[in-house]
């Protein structure tokens, strides 16, 4: 039996993930919920992404028995989507060469909240879990034009077989053995994006958010090596690669929603990832005894209701200390 790369999800980036496998020879097939969407599929289009031209059409089905006859498995769902959808995989996956988690942020869990590795971990245990992560508008990659991601796991057989079924395509994946500093990357960018919105919409100017991104990946560096990551991932495609471009302009969401509450607008709380993450990212820090001032800035802002001018006002009267 063929096995069939199954993409669970099929907004934006699980239709752009099709079209890049579809680019590398493969022949996946998308898990949606309901007919409309396998209809709308099939005629190479994709709802979020309605304004792309069509591209090849994209087989996607709504019955989860797909899943047994999966080689890879794509998890792309929200993060709040995530557990439910590893118990559907348990249910009706076979023994699929790797579980490839797409989601940038953390699961609230009995025990508090976990990253994506974490979650992994303890709901899947036996199944190989690899981090896809890195600079990658959805639109873009489904347009064709060239991207690079990390894929990350402790089992370097999978993420070969992750990094294999791409191979060919516009979209590039990069090895990597730290699933944990990736997903830590790819989890702050978000809040740092919004830090970096809220300076624009301020008016602070590109100085302040230059500031912003280099501070904030120093957040990152510090939170991956005291979690047990690897600094070296904050520094690659998934921390500073997709910093850079979550921090670019509003075609980041994240960035969009810092620039509406930098304007004193009301953002769209469904916008953005990192608003979703920042308060249990916060927690963690002062849980592991490390210094994020501007996470902790974020998580007042959002969260506390804290005036956003008093918030830059006290970050800017820190003591600079060494970079």
């Amino acid at each position: 039996m063929t096995r069939t790369p199954v993409i669970v999800g099929g907004g934006s980036w699980g239709s752009a993930l099709a079209t890049a496998l579809q680019a590398a020879g493969q022949t996946p097939v998308v898990l949606v919920r309901n007919a409309e969407t396998v209809r709308l599929l099939a005629t190479g289009r994709c709802r979020q992404l309605a304004d792309l031209p069509p591209v090849s059409p994209i087989r996607a089905t709504t019955d989860p028995a797909i899943l047994g006859e999966a080689g890879l498995v794509f998890l792309v769902v929200p993060v709040s989507a995530t557990a439910a959808a590893l118990a559907q995989v348990v249910q009706h996956a076979g023994s699929p060469d790797a579980l490839v988690l797409c989601a940038k942020g953390m699961a609230m869990t009995e025990d508090g909240a976990a990253l994506m590795p974490e979650l992994a971990g303890s709901l899947v245990p036996k199944l190989p879990a690899v981090i896809l992560s890195g600079p990658s508008f959805a639109d873009e990659v489904m347009a064709g034009l060239p991207a690079a991601v990390t894929a990350a796991g402790t089992d370097e057989a999978a993420v070969a077989t992750v990094q294999d079924s791409f191979a060919g395509s516009h979209l590039r994946v990069y090895a990597n053995t730290d699933p944990l500093g990736v997903a830590i990357g790819g989890t702050m960018k978000n809040v740092i994006a919004i830090a970096a919105g809220c300076a624009i919409g301020l008016g602070l100017g590109d100085n302040a958010r230059a500031a912003i991104v280099t501070r904030g990946l120093a957040e990152m560096a510090r939170f991956a090596a005291a979690a047990g990551g690897a600094t070296d991932s904050i520094y690659g495609l998934s921390g500073a690669g997709d910093l850079a471009l979550s921090c670019a302009g509003p075609h980041s969401r994240n960035m969009a929603y810092g620039l509406a509450l930098g304007r004193g607008e009301t953002p769209d709380q469904r916008l953005a990832e990192g608003r979703h993450t920042v308060a249990a990212l916060a927690a963690r820090g002062r849980n592991l005894g490390i210094d994020l001032p501007i996470t902790n800035g974020v998580d007042q802002v959002v969260n506390a209701n804290a005036p956003l001018q008093q918030v830059v006002a006290d970050l800017l009267a820190r003591q600079a200390g060494r970079e």
